[in-house]
């Protein structure tokens, strides 16, 4: 693994931590904070998973595909994130601020995936030769 992407999986896990840190300090352990967590957390699960899919599948088309499928990705995944907020707020059932902690650990979680799986298509040992013959 090449020295920037240690740095940047160094980064990602600090952002994680400093994510669960603030998320202990101001999301509130009541019922609202647990559904927004909770909902954070499913939802986060759910986009660690397909991204981890659609990345993989989309690397096999090269990397300028990939980085149109990771630009897309993370585009949506913003406009998830805001609409989830925006309706948690008019409902006032769920912490929006649980919710959004809850989910940013996970995307740096698949941010972190993502590094990984760029990092190992693009390194020269990730190019696949035949076998030898015996």
């Amino acid at each position: 693994m090449s020295r920037t992407a240690s740095q940047g999986l160094v980064m990602v896990g600090g952002f994680i931590a400093l994510l669960v840190v603030t998320a202990l300090a101001f999301v509130k352990p009541d019922g609202d904070g647990a559904r927004g967590a909770a909902i954070g957390a499913g939802l986060g699960l759910l986009n660690l998973a397909l991204g981890y899919l659609i990345t993989r599948r989309s690397l096999r088309y090269g990397m300028k595909s990939a980085m149109a499928t990771l630009a897309g990705g993370f585009i949506a995944r913003l406009f998830v994130v805001v609409g989830m907020i925006l309706l948690f707020r008019r409902t006032g059932s769920v912490d929006p601020a649980a919710f959004a902690l809850t989910f940013l650990v996970f995307f740096f979680a698949y941010l972190g995936v993502e590094m990984i799986l760029v990092e190992r298509s693009s390194s020269p040992s990730s190019v696949k030769t035949a076998p030898e013959a015996v």
